[in-house]
């Protein structure tokens, strides 16, 4: 990479399919107070935001395993 940016690798369930995804994050943020990231997601090819803290998706229901339309 050109840049000096420390990256770290996460593991997040894509919302949508369930699926465990691997990402990079930013080991700084770019702005004050930032606590959720955006992320690409490699299952669904959607768009996360991820909680810099706890790896989390946001809006995610915490035991939800699978998407299932009804």
């Amino acid at each position: 990479m050109a840049d000096h940016q420390r990256w770290r690798p996460i593991l997040f369930n894509c919302p949508w399919t369930g699926d465990k995804v691997q990402t990079l994050l930013a080991e700084e943020t770019t702005g004050v107070g930032t606590r959720y990231e955006s992320v690409s997601c490699l299952a669904c090819s959607g768009i996360h935001l991820i909680d810099r803290m706890d790896g989390k998706v946001l809006g995610a229901a915490p035991d939800s395993t699978r998407y299932s339309p009804r």
